[in-house]
């Protein structure tokens, strides 16, 4: 069964509404960094005469075209797209290892209370890009044998998230480290991150120039594998929300799912860092309690009875939801967002002081 509706058996059928919210913001949040960074890269493709926009346009139709066709072409197309972004991201650390300096410290210094806050920020949103796939992973696994071991499933799972996050992210940091805090030694990658966002960056990282661009317009295939996860999950999630909703095609909502996040891309193209730090960085919060939840219910609280499958649509045949509601909210509103520290609200037990001066900063 797909994530959301396994999570009726804890929420409830009303209650595994919300998931289905839930999950499409998560989802839609990460694609509409995905398709910024892609209309970065077209654009520095086409030597910046074409617009961010006209590339987050194209991201987006490609990424709903292939997410149309189904389960089996998804499927066929991530065992494979990850082979290409593989070398591809290789080849970008032996032209970028050398102009990275390791000994250079941080922004907040290498102690102290600010570097703790960066540490936690930057742990929080590479903790957020893994933990989106809690809500949306079992829908890539529904074709599996029902007597495959546990422990493949859940070793596949934690290799097939971890590794890739922890070895893209270092990559990222090494880029980082080059065209910002190595500035001074690097300004023709500073220029290019500075002007022209992580397209430029990644377009004076690959030489020689015409080779640069070849391996770009490979990157934006990579780039769909993410987006076409998200649409496909998405319009499952929107699926669920009812009867009626279910009686529209996936595809449409699919649809209108890339339709909502082109727009949002649009928007906020020129703002990528900003989406980064103050809105990925939430949407981990959720899929803690999320998870939590499910994993109890599946080894506590169904270790012995199981899952009648016949009333996953019958709402008066599962059970109310109450307690899982109440426990996401209350991970969520009591734990989450008061000791949050995000720039558009600071929790009351994340740092009393620091929202004091925040707030006297504010007002003056």
């Amino acid at each position: 069964m797909r994530a959301i509706v396994t999570s009726r058996y804890s929420f409830g059928f009303w209650g595994a509404k919300l998931c289905s919210v839930l999950n499409v913001v998560i989802g839609g949040g990460f694609a509409v960094v995905n398709v910024v960074v892609v209309g970065q890269i077209l654009s520095a493709v086409s030597g910046y005469t074409m617009t961010i926009s006209v590339g987050c346009v194209i991201i987006a139709i490609i990424s709903y075209l292939v997410s149309v066709f189904g389960f089996a072409l998804i499927h066929t197309y991530e065992k494979y797209s990850w082979i290409m972004s593989f070398i591809l991201t290789i080849i970008l650390i032996a032209e970028v290892a050398d102009k990275v300096d390791p000994s250079i410290p941080g922004e907040d210094g290498n102690s102290g209370l600010g570097f703790a806050g960066s540490f936690l920020s930057f742990l929080a949103v590479n903790f957020s890009s893994a933990s989106g796939w809690c809500s949306i992973a079992s829908d890539y696994y529904c074709n599996y044998p029902a007597n495959t071991k546990q422990w493949k499933i859940v070793t596949m799972t934690i290799l097939g998230i971890s590794i890739p996050t922890i070895f893209v992210t270092v990559v990222g940091a090494c880029l980082a480290n080059a065209a910002i805090s190595n500035a001074d030694a690097n300004p023709i990658l500073a220029t290019a991150y500075k002007d022209h966002g992580l397209g430029g960056l990644l377009l004076e990282s690959y030489h020689p120039f015409h080779f640069s661009k070849f391996c770009l317009v490979l990157l934006v295939f990579t780039v769909v594998g993410n987006n076409v996860a998200v649409n496909y999950s998405s319009g499952l999630s929107l699926q669920l929300l009812g009867h009626y909703f279910h009686a529209v095609p996936r595809f449409i909502w699919s649809f209108i799912n890339a339709l909502v996040i082109a727009v949002l891309a649009i928007a906020g193209k020129d703002h990528l860092s900003v989406i980064v730090s103050n809105f990925v960085s939430l949407l981990g919060y959720w899929t803690v309690s999320f998870t939590i939840i499910l994993l109890i219910e599946d080894r506590w609280f169904r270790r012995h009875e199981g899952y009648n499958l016949n009333v996953w649509d019958a709402p008066s045949k599962l059970p109310l939801g109450v307690a899982a509601v109440l426990a996401l909210l209350t991970g969520y509103l009591a734990g989450g967002v008061t000791g949050m520290s995000q720039t558009w609200y600071i929790g009351m037990l994340s740092c009393p002081s620091k929202t004091l001066t925040r707030y006297q900063t504010n007002k003056a």
